[in-house]
């Protein structure tokens, strides 16, 4: 309802109430047969992504690893991978090795309960900050934010 108020705030009109016998137009034009609702594939198992992060913001995390300690060392490591790095991680780190994989300079963990690969945030309050911005409380996101 937030976002239909804020898409609508720019334009200036004033809505009247007519009841649906008197607005023949309005009626004529809800039940289009190619207006008809459909129902979801019963089979489909997912949620489309409505987003992809900018190429800046995976640049600054690309830039941001360098910064936090578990991520410098997995990068290290993917590197040039060998039993001797490995035993230079983190215990840690050591213990969850298979879950990480380096693909175009980002560091991915691959949760075992759904098999996705998801992009390690580096610990950088500003960076969380930013993202949690255009994920969560820009207009074009998929959740409003906070009240404030």
């Amino acid at each position: 309802m937030a976002r239909w108020l804020s898409f609508f705030a720019e334009y200036n009109f004033q809505v009247e109430f007519k009841p649906g016998r008197l607005n023949v137009l309005a009626d004529a034009l809800s039940r289009r047969p190619d207006y008809a609702v459909h129902k979801a594939d019963a089979n489909a198992t997912g949620v489309a992504r409505t987003s992809t992060p900018s190429s800046s913001l995976l640049d600054d995390v690309r830039s941001a690893y360098t910064n936090d300690a578990d991520a410098k060392q997995l990068k290290d490591y993917f590197a040039a991978p060998s039993d001797k790095s490995r035993q230079k991680l983190a215990k840690h780190l050591r213990a969850r090795v298979h879950r990480y994989r380096v693909h175009n300079g980002l560091l991915l963990d691959s949760a075992v309960d759904d098999n996705a690969d998801r992009i390690v945030v580096p610990d950088d309050r500003e960076l969380k900050l930013r993202i949690t911005y255009e994920y969560h409380d820009a207009p074009t996101s998929g959740h409003q934010g906070r009240v404030v």
